[in-house]
Order: C-alpha cells, then sequence, then structure tokens
C-alpha cells in the first residue's frame, strides 16, 4: 500500500497533473488559504472591475425608462455567469439627504423589451492575470423597462437590492463606503444591474463594482 508524500518547497502545478501534497522541511503537512478568497478566479484571469470618472456621478432614482450612469450588463450571447464581488462607493459631498442607493436588477432582457440602448461603454479592468471582460460595463445606458410588471411600484415591484442608507446628516468629511455580495448577487446571461436611488438623485459620487466570470 503506498504510503502519503509530501514534498517540502514552493510547487507551481500545471492543470490535470498528479501531483505530491506539500509539505515543510520539518515533515508536516502545510495548511494554507488559496491566496485570498477570489485569489485563483483572479490568477485564472476572471476578475474585472468598472468604475467612473474621480469627479463622479449623479446617481438617478429607480424609474421605468431610466438614464443609467452605471450600469453592468451581462449580454444574452455571453456564456458566462456574474458573480458580484463588490461595490464601492466614495461620496464627493458632505451634504446628503435620506435616501437609499442601491442596484436594480433585470433579468430576461431581451424577452421584456429591456436591452439597453444608447450605450456608452467603458473600459472594464482586469484585477488579475490577464482575461478580457465578457460583461459590458456602461456609464451611460437608456434602461426601457416598461415592459417588466411593477417596475415602478405595485406587485410584483421590480427588483431592488438595497445596499447604502443614508440620513439627513451634514457628515463633516467624506464618506467611503463598501459592500460585499459574498456571492448573494449572479447575472445569468441577458440581465444587468444598474446603480440607482430609492427616493431623490444623489449628490456627485465616485463608483466602482468588482465582479468576477464564470462560464455558464
Amino acid at each position: 500500500m503506498a504510503k502519503p508524500v509530501l514534498t517540502a518547497g514552493v510547487q507551481n502545478n500545471p492543470d490535470a497533473t498528479p501531483f505530491n501534497a506539500r509539505g515543510s522541511k520539518y515533515g508536516a503537512a502545510i495548511d494554507t488559504n488559496l491566496h485570498g478568497k477570489y485569489g485563483e478566479l483572479a490568477i485564472r484571469g476572471q476578475v474585472f472591475s468598472g468604475s467612473t470618472v474621480i469627479a463622479g456621478v449623479v446617481i438617478p432614482v429607480a424609474a421605468a425608462t431610466l438614464n443609467s450612469k452605471f450600469t453592468l450588463h451581462n449580454p444574452a450571447a455571453s456564456g458566462k455567469n456574474i458573480e458580484l464581488i463588490s461595490f464601492h462607493l466614495g461620496s464627493n459631498a458632505a451634504t446628503t439627504v435620506v435616501n437609499g442607493l442601491g442596484l436594480m436588477i433585470q433579468r430576461n432582457l431581451a424577452g421584456s423589451g429591456g436591452v439597453p440602448t444608447s450605450v456608452t461603454v467603458a473600459n472594464s479592468l482586469a484585477l488579475g492575470i490577464g482575461g478580457t471582460a465578457s460583461g459590458v460595463f456602461a456609464t451611460q445606458a437608456t434602461l426601457t423597462n416598461v415592459a417588466i410588471a411593477g417596475v415602478i411600484a405595485g406587485t410584483p415591484a421590480f427588483a431592488y437590492y438595497n445596499m447604502f442608507t443614508f440620513g439627513a446628516v451634514t457628515a463633516a468629511i467624506g464618506v467611503e463606503l463598501t459592500h460585499n455580495f459574498d456571492g448573494r448577487v449572479w447575472l445569468a446571461p441577458d440581465s444587468l444591474v444598474a446603480a440607482v436611488a430609492s427616493v431623490a438623485a444623489s449628490q456627485a459620487c465616485v463608483l466602482n463594482i468588482v465582479w468576477a466570470e464564470h462560464a455558464a
């Protein structure tokens, strides 16, 4: 009966190649995290980021026809499922009003007449080693949602995912906020998310979203 073998030293093994488990110079088995939570995906070129300009954008109120300034669209023919990793917001103003800032989630775009039009595509940055994004990050897109029942009110309401809530306060310093999705929000092909406000258009905000792409 073969005995388990530990091999001391750093390894860089090709996929589908058998290898010995890693051990220390003193014969102990080594148990480590794999490069952080998204390290494996980043190494394989599957992690991307999209951001607004530094001057920021105004986040519009959710509406049936929306002039979006921040949209991530997974096209029907992408062949990928998009996993949202994190969303980052930096306020460029000290004064806020009672408001919620979140994501409007739309699915079955082709079947509901909701495919974005008048799209201004922005660069998607690969955060890992190589990779080209299939998700389309846009800083301008017209989203027509009238074919989706209850897009503004009623039953069912459109899918709104709240990330941040503000009260009627004046802050002495700027605010930087981060929301981690932890696997809760995915976009199959033919779906999108867009940043929206629940009550009033926001002050200028710097926005950034990070996502991973998996084979559908």
